[in-house]
């Protein structure tokens, strides 16, 4: 991601803190409100009545600007249960599609979370830190898309998260084209607050603990100045499919899909699921069980050491171990025979395990009486460790084709193999096998540093001069260590020399098995600096207020070192990936001001960056806000952004993998021989390109804020984006470019393609491609339109007790893509599209939560809910549109169709999620309070979705609470 202006340091005061307890959607306020609130004893005490709110660099009477901006209070995210920074920005309803989840954990940046505002995907969203960037995760979204993990921001000290829901490339820098997140933390603390809090879901798992102490003194209003130090430990336990009902827990749907004319089920039926997750040899994409099995094969001369052989035609599969022996069932067809297993339910992860802790200390002083500086320093680890499959022997092409693995005839030493059980016959096996004994994970550990101070205050006569002087460094160091997995070299000498047991693994010793499969272990940083300045003037007054005009200046360095994991493509299914560089990004900004009249106000901002690697632009913004009547607020922005190719998409490298079965006439032309009609791992390698443009953008908004009584409040909200010159991998399709290539040699231009092996019985015929390889190019059109509402009315129905209501809800009315093909723009809403920056989310046209809360004395009771719409199972961007039966070039036909009754329509939908939290608590005394969570109290179940790909027949972005089931968490505050 690329360059941004950071906010001046932005805080709201406590004299004008957000009305009502759970400010998601806050007022108008030029009507009668009541007075605000005294600040807490931990917030920050000031003698100013001003606020500065994200999205501007001024000080104001009240915190509705041109732009929509939601708060997320310290009160409302301990009312609504919420544990993480995650869970407070994941939860609002315009965070839409292309969200990286905790819960995802193929993600190639597993581990970390990041947001997406309006679908955008992660790398249009800005996140700060107390208005400072932090620097980004070492591993890229996706291996292009570069996040900040909001895993990294300590809980327990956060104040509020503001969001604004609005271009602001103008004003924080090119990667605030969907909104900004900023995440502001508590600037004084005073005494001793600690919290101890555990938690397990009703299924006995998905434990977790959480600890936070907090101290401080001192006294910023009376004593000039705070300190505090704060530490905080977070344990989540893991979830496996395996304790989780049906269709959660198995891959196979045989239950759910019809007979064929035989009376078999799920006869006939080749989609996702058809192999059960049993992985039968019969298929030659089968990657096989934990227990080998081998089929007679003519040996293949190669140049890579590893023995090959060709299957010899009506050879049968034989079982080469014991099924019993790890406990699977033995199967026998015509083809021979093998052993069933359930790899999902005996190995799969829907959350993996996660440990973090950190530490923050915070020097607050006043400065004279018109001055406040500060220093603070954070300290951040998070370890995360998921359990994995068990490596297949036959790999499908990553860093070279394996499924063609045999046993050889002969060992090393002139012996015949007596794990060949056709090696008397001069036959190679083919083998089909899993390192059943050679347990597979991934750990990854992050420590994040950051250090942050400033200064900010008023000068001149009347004070009508403003400044603010910040500046910060960061760094994320991550070390990976893959487990399981199995080097080319280590896995050839066991072969040929015969030293690892086939027929029984549990006889193997450890030593062969690091042979095969040594630790791998590899590191990767981020960093970033940045200082800043701004410095603001109040003119002269118009009829509406004073003319201000602010001007600021911000020099940033940001660099990543994400070395290739496997540079010497050694190891057998870890994607290589890498993404190394630097840059200095610098930008000048300004901002106006003016109440033209005490019922109109027009904002105006601009901001140049510069990127030494040769980039510069110009992002203009202008807004407005009409006040015709003290309870009626209309409000409008029209801003333009760029967002500059990030260091993987001009210097980096990541393969992906798409499932890829030739075309019937290409089949035809190899003689519809085995080599051709397998599916296998097609890779779509994508590598950064030094001559990608910055991608642009336009954008408007335009709203009301009604506020009809003092108890109530109504925003409507309507958004408008569209981005042009969008930064992707390669377009026209892999599956498309392997059938041309294979038909006719036709390669598209800035296209290269990495062959298998040739296939044995057409050596004249084009071998199928192991990958295709892209430069990252600029392509696509996107539009997107859509409409925010909130809602909030406070009742007050006696001294001690008061009722608060909030609901907010986001509608996409618009998001499409055209990608240049001629075919015109697709459309997106409600469907799994975009099939690949969302991972198969999605994007659905509703997002929804409601909050109530009753306060009654010492007591609080709070329940949310929260909404997703359904959508429909296909993506136009993936294999097409619409929901065909029968064909097997439809999206849904592929990517797991199945029945819901025998013989009934095909799963084209998937249904909406409902979840609803409870929180309550009560004060004991002053000093203590007691507090119970239920997450998802209906035990509501996640809607079965067997299109995508992040969870297994469900969706982790938007209903992994539906997969946990329902969670209980129970805790206590004790204040000093």
């Amino acid at each position: 991601m690329l360059s941004f202006r950071t906010t001046s340091k932005l805080r709201l005061l406590a004299a004008a803190a957000p009305l009502g307890l759970l400010a998601l959607a806050t007022p108008a306020q030029a009507q009668e409100t009541p007075a605000s609130p005294a600040p807490a004893d931990d917030q920050a005490a000031d003698n100013s009545a001003d606020i500065v709110v994200t999205g501007t660099l001024f000080r104001r009477a009240d915190n509705e600007t041109p732009s929509p901006v939601t708060t997320i209070t310290a009160d409302s995210i301990e009312k609504r249960g919420l544990t993480t920074v995650s869970d407070v920005v994941n939860s609002l309803a315009a965070g839409n599609g292309g969200a990286v989840p905790q819960n995802f954990t193929g993600a190639f940046a597993s581990g970390a979370t990041a947001v997406s505002l309006r679908g955008l995907s992660t790398n249009s969203t800005l996140t700060l830190f107390d208005g400072l960037r932090p620097a980004y995760y070492p591993l890229a979204d996706d291996g292009q898309r570069s996040i900040v993990d909001l895993n990294t921001i300590p809980s327990a000290i956060v104040e509020r998260v503001e969001v604004v829901r609005d271009g602001a490339s103008s004003t924080y820098g090119a990667d605030a084209i969907a909104g900004v997140v900023n995440v502001i933390t508590k600037k004084e603390i005073k005494g001793l607050d600690a919290r101890v809090e555990a938690g397990i879901s009703q299924r006995g798992d998905s434990d977790s603990q959480r600890i936070q102490l907090t101290g401080g003194f001192g006294s910023l209003s009376e004593q000039g100045y705070n300190f505090y130090v704060s530490g905080e430990y977070q344990r989540l336990g893991s979830v496996y499919n395996r304790d989780r009902e049906f269709p959660y827990n198995t891959n196979n749907l045989s239950s759910l899909v019809g007979r064929d004319a035989a009376g078999v089920v799920g006869g006939g039926y080749t989609g996702k699921n058809a192999n059960f997750g049993f992985n039968p040899p019969t298929s030659g994409s089968s990657s096989g069980a934990t227990v080998a099995v081998v089929r007679p094969a003519t040996p293949t001369a190669n140049s890579s050491g590893i023995p090959f052989g060709t299957a010899i035609g009506g050879g049968l599969f034989q079982v080469l171990g014991n099924c019993a022996q790890d406990n699977l069932i033995l199967h026998t067809t015509s083809a021979g025979s093998y052993c069933e297993q359930d790899l999902i339910n005996r190995y799969g992860v829907i959350q993996p395990r996660q440990t973090r802790f950190g530490g923050t200390a915070r020097f607050t002083v006043n400065v004279g009486s018109k001055a406040q500086a500060y220093l603070t320093a954070n300290f951040y680890q998070s370890k995360v460790f998921i359990d994995g499959t068990p490596q297949s022997i036959r790999s499908n092409g990553n860093p070279l084709e394996t499924r063609g693995i045999s046993l050889p005839v002969f060992l090393s030493n002139g012996q015949l193999n007596p794990q060949n059980p056709f090696a008397a016959a001069g036959q190679a096996a083919l083998i089909y096998y899993r390192f059943g004994d050679i347990p597979s994970n991934l750990t990854n550990l992050s420590r994040t540093y950051r250090v942050a101070g400033g200064i900010d205050g008023k000068f001149g006569a009347d004070d009508s001069w403003g400044y603010s002087v910040a500046a910060t460094y960061s760094r994320t160091d991550l070390e990976q260590t893959r487990r399981g997995f199995l080097n080319i070299a280590g896995l050839t000498k066991a072969i040929n020399d015969g030293t690892y047991n086939f027929i029984n693994p549990s006889l193997n010793s450890q030593t062969i098995r690091n042979q095969i499969s040594p630790t791998l272990q590899t590191r990767a940083n981020s960093e970033l600096w940045q200082v800043q300045a701004t410095l603001t003037k109040e003119l002269f007054q118009l009829p509406g207020g004073p003319l201000q005009v602010g001007v600021g200046a911000q020099e940033r360095y940001e660099a990543q070192y994400d070395p290739n994991p496997v540079p010497l493509r050694d190891f057998i299914t870890v994607n290589p990936f890498s993404a190394v560089g630097n840059r200095y990004v610098s930008a000048a900004f300004f901002e106006l001001n003016a109440p033209i009249l005490k019922q109109l106000e027009i904002n105006a901002s601009g901001r140049y960056d510069h990127y030494s690697i040769g980039f510069s632009h110009f992002s203009p913004k202008i807004g407005a806000k009409f006040q015709p009547i003290k309870e009626l607020a209309i409000r409008g922005t029209y801003s333009e952004g760029f967002r500059a190719p990030s260091i993987p998409e001009l210097s980096g490298a990541v393969i992906g993998f798409v499932q890829y079965t030739p075309s019937a006439a290409v089949q035809a032309l190899y003689g519809n021989d085995s080599y051709i009609t397998s599916t296998y791992g097609l890779g779509q390698n994508s590598t950064g390109n030094p001559n990608v443009k910055p991608e642009t953008s336009r954008s408007f908004t335009g709203g009301v804020v009604f506020q009809p009584k003092s108890w109530l409040s109504m925003t409507v909200d309507y958004y408008n984006i569209r981005k042009k010159n969008l930064i992707i991998g390669g377009s026209g399709g892999p599956a498309a470019i392997a059938d041309a290539y294979l038909l006719t040699g036709v390669i598209p231009a800035g296209v290269t393609i990495t062959p298998n092996p040739v296939d044995p019985a057409h050596p004249g015929l084009r071998p199928t491609p192991l990958s295709i390889n892209f430069l990252y190019g600029n392509g696509n059109v996107l539009q997107t339109s859509g409409i925010d509402a909130q809602i909030q009315a406070t009742f007050k129905l006696s001294d001690d007790v008061k009722f608060t209501s909030i609901l907010e809800g986001t509608e996409i009315l618009d998001y499409t893509v055209d990608d240049g093909s001629g075919n015109g723009p697709q459309q997106y809403v409600g469907t799994l599209a975009s099939y690949v920056t969302t991972s198969a989310s999605g994007t659905p046209r509703w997002r929804a939560n409601w909050q109530n809360t009753l306060d009654v004395g010492a007591f609080s009771l709070t329940g949310t809910a929260y909404f997703t719409s359904g959508y429909k199972g296909y993506a136009a961007d993936n294999l097409g549109i619409g929901c065909d039966k029968t064909s097997e070039n439809s999206a849904l036909y592929t990517n797991g169709g199945v029945t819901t009754t025998t013989g009934g329509p095909l799963q084209c939908t998937v249904k909406h999620f409902f979840d609803f939290d409870v929180s309550a608590s009560v004060k004991i005394n002053q000093n203590f309070k007691f507090y119970v969570n239920i997450v998802n109290a209906f035990d509501n179940k996640a809607p079965f979705d067997p299109n995508t790909y992040g969870g297994n027949n469900y969706n982790p972005a938007w209903s992994s609470a539906g997969v946990i089931g329902r969670l209980f968490r129970a805790g206590a505050t004790v204040k000093f």
